[in-house]
């Protein structure tokens, strides 16, 4: 069993499975993916589908380092969020701009790992959205390696 650091925030405010599918088949470009409970996605680099059990590792593999993150905002509004090794996920910004305040209460605060240290600016800009919207979807991230349910395949 590997250790990997664990994180106080559990998000509440959750996109449906239903829109974390359609969204990741707009913005994957039709690549297959396999959706976990919280929407931490693994992308499948090639046309053949991995295992249950390759997907598990790969989300595994990225919480047991330091789990950098890429955040891209589409033009809708939305961000994808990405790992290495094709692991990454989604945050609705319909959901970050209606619960901007607490988002980025919690995640200065209970989304931070142990090691790190987060400054606000003071000032709500791009980059401080981006980095909300990163800490959250890593904060789902734990939660799926914790629990490691896939609930779709796509």
């Amino acid at each position: 069993m590997k250790t990997y650091p664990t994180l106080a925030w559990r998000p509440h405010i959750e996109a449906t499975t239903e829109w974390i599918i359609d969204h990741l088949r707009a913005y994957l470009g039709g690549k297959h993916f396999a959706l976990f409970k919280y929407g931490s996605c693994v992308v499948w680099e090639s046309s053949e589908e991995y295992c249950d059990a390759e997907c598990r590792e790969r989300l595994l593999s990225v919480v047991t380092h330091y789990p950098d993150f890429k955040v891209r905002r589409h033009s809708s509004g939305d961000f994808l969020v990405t790992f290495r090794g094709g692991v990454g996920g989604l945050m609705s910004g319909k959901l970050l701009e209606e619960h901007f305040v607490s988002l980025r209460e919690d995640a200065l605060t209970i989304g931070k790992l142990k090691s790190e240290t987060l400054h606000s600016a003071g000032q709500i800009d791009a980059d401080e959205v981006e980095l909300v919207a990163g800490i959250y979807v890593r904060a789902q991230l734990y939660r799926d390696a914790e629990e490691s349910v896939i609930v779709a395949r796509v």
